[in-house]
């Protein structure tokens, strides 16, 4: 029967009477809604309730429990049904695109990157999602993206006026990373300060290779490591010295530039060059992969180093867990880290290369949802409530307060026996859900898993980044990928030539007029009409 019919003329119950006598004899257990189950459910305007919608979830990691705390919590509050649909991590985009191809199109899915967004609205299998719903069903999430994405947090996704994704993003992005110094070594070897200027810094490593910082009479340490796995983060705040920074879009004067290109590139180039050959850089850094450089940092091989902020601090001053500050402290307790922004060059630029927050253009939802603004409200309500709410997130990660978890004395959450054991908050359904994607307030979300004595520490390290961004990274540049693999391959062979001493600086100017005739020249021709029409 549907029940979404609201009212019932008297010749209509006589007959469903009659026929549900009859299916009685069929079995007591039948699933069946009488008329007078229908009459005691009216509202007390007199109307029949509607059928709660079904929402549907992604099952990535295997652990769904409809029954957990916080689903259940999600039904009672927003009177919906869930369903979960198993998918895989691994093959998720391919699964997604498959299902799309049949016609199965899922009611929602999401960070499919730009070029992916704008394909799905050429295959017109998206909804449109109005502003005034979103800012009325989602204020929290609303206000969270125009911190960190200014007054119009729509722009990158919008289409022709339209909306058409909830934008994502990786708030920690744009300030992420940083310098650090080993603090004990600068003592040990007599730098009572940090370095703040590029000569500085040039002190200290040289200080870091010949001075023995770690004590063991072996001249076995190096100022700096780090990868030449991509250019943009190889190295970055001597490129900040001299405000050039290979591999992004940035605006200087009205005017598109890359990084790599420029003439402070060159300069920090020289420079690095000169501390390869007095064997301040690991020389190493030519095949390090991310594992090479975390061990090199845990086994004291490196007095300084490039990374995210938090892995300098103790991990309850943000996230929880084991950070490089836990590991290195516990093997001496003399140990600390100097953590700085980047160090100034001759015109007292600094700075390093971060990530553009908006990484991924966001949730989409299928164009069934046009027709059904009920649901795709809900689904809004449901997003906003999973990651801004606190009853509702303290329920999906930690489940019911004071039975699976409390308050610590240092105002961190403190799982209580058996779910200590994370086997056994899986089993609860605790922690394991992918509702709408990277919606993550880190101010919000480590008032749970920071000490309280911990977070201003916290805040004011994340304070000394610098939001050095690719300016274009979230809108789409077909020239760009098409020349994008081979113009960064070129212009990582050739700066590890550089600071090897494999090809002379001399010939930087060739190598700058090589990349522009490879496709570069087209690219910076592009990025300058997609700044011009989208960001000017």
């Amino acid at each position: 029967m549907n029940k979404n019919k609201r009212r019932w003329t008297a010749g209509v119950l006589a007959m469903m009477m009659m026929l549900l006598i009859i299916l009685a004899g069929c079995g007591k257990n039948d699933p069946v809604n009488t008329p007078a189950n229908e009459e005691e459910k009216k509202t007390e305007t007199g109307e029949t309730p509607k059928d709660k919608k079904k929402l549907m979830f992604w099952n990535l990691d295997g652990n769904g429990n409809a029954d957990s705390y916080g689903v259940q919590a999600i039904k009672d509050k927003f009177d919906v049904d869930i369903e979960f649909v198993a998918a895989s991590r691994e093959v998720f985009n391919e699964q997604l695109n498959l299902k799309i191809a049949s016609g199965e199109i899922p009611d929602w899915w999401k960070e499919p990157s730009f070029s992916e967004y704008d394909k799905f609205l050429q295959q017109e299998v998206a909804a449109e999602i109005p502003q005034e719903l979103i800012e009325e069903h989602m204020p929290k999430y609303v206000a969270w993206l125009k911190r960190f994405l200014g007054d119009d947090p729509y722009k990158y996704v919008r289409r022709d006026g339209k909306i058409y994704g909830l934008p994502v993003l990786w708030d920690i992005g744009s300030d992420g990373m940083q310098l650090g110094f080993r603090e004990d070594w600068l003592k040990k070897v007599g730098i009572a300060k940090t370095p703040e200027t590029i000569e500085e810094m040039e002190a200290a490593l040289t200080a870091f290779r010949n001075d023995d910082p770690d004590g063991n009479n072996k001249k076995d340490t190096y100022g700096i490591t780090g990868s030449a796995e991509n250019v943009a983060g190889m190295f970055s705040s001597v490129f900040g010295a001299y405000d050039a920074y290979p591999d992004i879009f940035r605006e200087k004067d009205g005017k598109v530039v890359r990084g790599e290109i420029e003439p402070g590139a060159k300069q920090a180039l020289e420079v690095l060059n000169r501390w390869y050959k007095n064997e301040l850089i690991d020389p190493e850094f030519v095949v390090n992969k991310g594992e090479n450089v975390e061990d090199k940092v845990l086994t004291g091989k490196t007095g300084a180093i490039e990374y995210y902020w938090w892995a300098f601090l103790p991990g309850n001053a943000f996230l929880g867990g084991e950070q490089w500050y836990d590991k290195l402290k516990a093997k001496n307790p003399e140990f600390n880290w100097a953590i700085v922004g980047g160090v100034k060059g001759p015109e007292g630029k600094y700075g390093m290369s971060q990530y553009h927050p908006s990484y991924a253009s966001g949730v989409m939802f299928s164009k069934e949802l046009n027709n059904d603004r009920e649901k795709l409200i809900k689904y809004l309500q449901v997003f906003e409530a999973s990651q801004f709410d606190p009853e509702i997130y303290e329920k999906l990660n930690f489940g019911e307060k004071d039975k699976t978890w409390k308050l610590s004395d240092k105002g961190t959450v403190e799982f209580i026996a058996p779910y200590t054991d994370e086997k056994e908050r899986q089993r609860a359904g605790i922690g394991v859900y992918s509702m709408a994607g990277s919606f993550n307030d880190y101010d919000f979300q480590t008032s749970y898993t920071s000490d309280e004595s911990l977070r201003q520490l916290a805040k004011d390290t994340r304070a000394k980044g610098t939001p050095n961004i690719d300016i274009l990274a979230p809108l789409n540049k077909p020239v760009y990928n098409e020349y994008q693999d081979k113009l960064k391959q070129f212009t990582l062979q050739n700066y590890v030539d550089f600071i090897t001493g494999r090809k002379s600086l001399n010939e930087f100017d060739a190598f700058v007029n090589d990349w522009k005739k490879m496709g570069g020249d087209k690219v910076l021709e592009e990025a300058q009409k997609i700044y011009d029409e989208n960001l000017k």
